[in-house]
């Protein structure tokens, strides 16, 4: 027998939305593309992979300068 946990992150996925697509005070909600791409920014931040994730993130792929700045 094995243990499913089912946890809804839906209000977490929507704070990493947020973030990602740049919080600021006043702005309440993410855009359509950061917000369909929540699930997946969330997928990488709970592997740990903080690099990753700020490329996933950056989008330019480290062109423009190091991702985790």
């Amino acid at each position: 027998m094995s243990l499913t946990l089912v946890r809804d992150t839906s209000a977490l996925e929507q704070r990493v939305a947020l973030i990602a697509c740049g919080a600021r005070p006043g702005k309440t909600e993410a855009c359509g593309d950061h917000q369909e791409k929540a699930a997946a920014f969330l997928t990488i931040a709970s592997t740990g992979a903080a690099d990753a994730l700020a490329a996933a993130i950056c989008g330019h792929r480290g062109t423009c300068r190091p991702c985790t700045t």
